[in-house]
């Protein structure tokens, strides 16, 4: 099977509160074909599947092992893990994340900088979400799914391979939370994969694999739709 990404033997402590020191990784295997379209991250709160994103995203570098990506070994250093995250990888969080005094379309042209045809593209982002039209609306005047739809579009202007998506449901009621599930089933269709870090069944349900978090390992819970 070809690789999109791999981690090797992942190993991590973290620092508690009261100052504790607790290993939340030991020896954590991943891996994530390049023709697997999405995977449910699971497992209870504090097991490290924020953390976990946080890695792949390449906001994280204190750890050990090793991070590849389509067969190249990645550095930890947290700037080639930003021009890493610029190419390859788009983020979208439960709180959304808005720039709340900034319109639809340029809360997505942030995400556009650097890009030959920004605009253009922020148009396509738009229209791919279902927001064609909206750009000059206020985000604060925006519906919660219509806010996520925002945050979806800026994580695929600059058309990534990977989508990771840190519980982009739970705040969601149920309708909308089928809403998003349709559009991440269009997004995957067109070849962008996503790993999904949930504690909704019916989001789990939804993704073609579904991995946990359990004594410091993934475990492989098999595989959904």
């Amino acid at each position: 099977m070809t690789e999109l990404l791999a981690l090797q033997y992942l190993t991590k402590t973290v620092r508690e509160p009261n100052g504790s020191v607790r290993q939340l990784f030991d020896g954590l295997d991943f891996a994530m074909g390049a023709d697997e379209r999405s995977v449910a991250l699971l497992g209870r709160s504090g097991s490290g599947k924020t953390t976990l994103l946080r890695i792949i995203a390449g906001l994280d570098g204190r750890y050990d092992g090793q991070y590849v990506f389509r067969g190249a070994a990645l550095p930890k250093g947290l700037d080639p893990m930003a021009d890493h995250r610029r190419r390859h990888i788009g983020l979208v969080a439960q709180s959304y994340d808005l720039l709340d005094d900034f319109t639809v379309e340029r809360n997505v042209l942030f995400g556009a900088r650097g890009l030959e045809q920004p605009e253009r593209q922020t148009r396509e982002a738009l229209a791919m979400v279902g927001l064609a039209g909206m750009g000059k609306n206020k985000v604060t005047k925006l519906s919660g799914g219509e806010a996520q739809r925002v945050a979806i579009a800026r994580a695929i202007v600059r058309r990534p391979a990977l989508i990771l998506a840190d519980e982009p449901t739970g705040a969601l009621d149920e309708d909308t939370e089928g809403e998003i599930l349709d559009l991440f089933a269009s997004l995957q269709e067109s070849g962008t994969s996503f790993i999904i870090a949930t504690h909704s069944p019916r989001v789990a349900a939804a993704c073609h694999r579904r991995v946990t978090v359990a004594d410091r390992r993934l475990r492989e819970l098999g595989h959904g739709r």
